[in-house]
């Protein structure tokens, strides 16, 4: 049975800080609550991270701070702080995080090498590569440009971090499907894709205006995007052709009903 492995503790002045890689946070021991970010928090100087920190926040009324309580911190990069954990959560050996920052573990660099140079990203979709273009916001088919799904024709989930739609790969093509349908239709599917962010996050920092650097920290370049097929029998779908059934057959009973019996002569 292999063992959990203990948590990496960084302290600052007194006060013990778990080292989250996955999250890319210190977080203190004591109060979780209470979060330093590598990303929001710290300068990113590639050997270090320089922080401005009050270590004794308690002190001060919530929600407010003190700017001359504030003092500069150089915190080592995660790499060194964690070197077994981001070794294995970015799949190098130990040995091979030597001379390198923490960026350069974090991104991949030949996919980012490449995006610089205008290679767009691709997503495999039922078994097919589209080519993600944010600026036409489309995914076009990688190999005879056509069919173009347009990322406007999804529906935004609800935790905003994906696109969703019904697709039919036969056709290659996002359907509508019928409100009131009582049978499942033919082939089609359910698929999931990322956002803009996830689908291309250098092609996104470029449309916002946001930095590429820290976007990038936060979403990496993904080397093999893949849409999610889900069944529409694991969707809500069996559920609304029930109740169109039900709703079918309760207007069947309620217009017989409502038929008068014709007149029969008698001979």
């Amino acid at each position: 049975m292999n063992k959990l492995k203990e948590p990496v503790i960084y302290t600052i002045e007194g006060t013990a800080f778990v080292v989250d890689i996955d999250k890319q946070v210190l977080r203190q021991s004591d109060n979780p609550a209470n979060e330093i970010s590598f990303v929001r928090d710290m300068t990113d100087q590639g050997s270090h991270y320089r922080l401005f920190y009050d270590p004794d926040p308690s002190s001060k009324p919530p929600g407010t701070y003190n700017p001359d309580a504030l003092k500069e911190f150089i915190i080592p990069k995660l790499i060194e702080l964690d070197p077994d954990g981001m070794a294995a959560k970015y799949r190098y050996r130990p040995e091979e995080l030597k001379n390198k920052t923490d960026f350069q573990i974090i991104v991949d660099q030949e996919l980012l090498a490449q995006r610089h140079q205008g290679v767009l990203p691709k997503i495999n979709i039922a078994g097919e590569e589209f080519v993600v273009d944010l600026r036409l916001q489309e995914l076009r088919h990688a190999q005879s440009f056509h069919p173009v799904l347009s990322l406007n024709s999804f529906e935004l989930t609800s935790d905003g971090r994906h696109y969703d739609g019904y697709y039919h790969p036969v056709i290659r093509q996002l359907v509508p499907l019928d409100p009131k349908l009582t049978e499942l239709p033919d082939s089609v599917i359910k698929i999931k894709i990322p956002n803009e962010i996830g689908l291309d996050p250098v092609g996104a920092a470029r449309i916002y205006g946001v930095d590429e650097r820290e976007l990038l920290r936060r979403y990496p370049i993904q080397r093999d995007l893949k849409a999610e097929i889900i069944p529409l029998s694991e969707t809500h779908i069996p559920s609304l052709i029930r109740q169109n059934r039900e709703q079918l057959q309760k207007e069947h009973r309620e217009n017989a009903q409502k038929i008068k019996p014709r007149f029969r002569p008698k001979f």
